[in-house]
């Protein structure tokens, strides 16, 4: 939050020093580096209870951008680039589904317990492209007229393509394998809104974005420690794209220079 905070607070401060977010006497291209933020892979994917999420931690990548119809502080913005997300870390979480190891087998401990980990080993890229439009009149506005208040310049739609590598083990508290899991490369659509300008030769934006999730693939079960039911449900998930509850699922800041 203090990060996001930090980054209007300098928006706005670059805004009403100099009246105008533009670069006229500069090109009309971009390359910029991009960090992503707490973009998210939400465990209720997998059908047990979880409400809980883990995040990538180390986003980041690069883009080249093409402002078409350029004018003072409002501008469209095609973007196009690569960026490579990790999600590594282990995630315990309880379940609301019961486990009935087969009869005979050394599983008893798990049958006791509602606690699993999710053991995350994941790695993404995506190559993403989109187009938004920028107007800092909107921003203004906001300020002016509803307290203070920086209203998103900017606002647009993109599409990404990813390709994954890596698995998810779930683990009980005896550290009993009970699944493993991947995800599936494909196509994600975002939807994205935050505050982006250009000032002589520098670019910088901050984005907000809702990311369609990737679509989850289950491997395996482990039928002798979970029982039948539980690995039906567990091998049920293969297919999920959890569309978040949330409003948005993660952000990208990009920082870059105009020619």
């Amino acid at each position: 939050m203090k990060f996001v905070l930090y980054i209007l607070a300098t928006f706005n401060l670059v805004f009403s020093t100099y009246g105008q977010v533009s670069a006229e006497e500069w090109g009309n291209m971009h390359i910029s580096y991009i960090r992503e933020v707490e973009n998210q892979l939400f465990l209720s994917d997998f059908q047990l209870g979880s409400e809980e999420s883990i995040r990538d931690k180390n986003g980041h990548g690069f883009s080249l951008g093409w402002l078409i119809n350029k004018n003072e502080g409002k501008f469209f913005l095609l973007n196009t680039g690569i960026s490579h997300t990790d999600y590594q870390g282990t995630v315990e979480d309880g379940v609301n589904v019961t486990f009935e190891p087969k009869a005979g087998s050394d599983y008893e401990a798990l049958s006791q317990s509602k606690n699993i980990f999710y053991e995350f080993d994941q790695s993404f890229t995506n190559t993403f492209i989109s187009l938004s439009y920028t107007n800092w009149e909107i921003t203004m506005h906001g300020i002016r007229h509803w307290k203070g208040t920086p209203l998103p310049s900017t606002y647009g739609i993109g599409l990404i393509s990813q390709k994954v590598e890596g698995n998810t083990i779930i683990k009980g508290i005896d550290e009993t394998l009970i699944a493993e899991a991947s995800y599936n490369s494909g196509l994600q659509r975002f939807y994205l809104m935050g505050w982006s300008f250009n000032y002589e030769f520098l670019q910088m934006s901050f984005i907000l974005r809702y990311v369609t999730s990737p679509v989850l693939n289950i491997i395996s079960c482990n039928t002798e420690a979970v029982g039948d039911l539980a690995c039906d449900r567990i091998k049920a998930a293969t297919g999920n794209r959890n569309n978040s509850p949330q409003l948005f699922t993660g952000s990208v800041f990009s920082v870059g220079m105009l020619f």
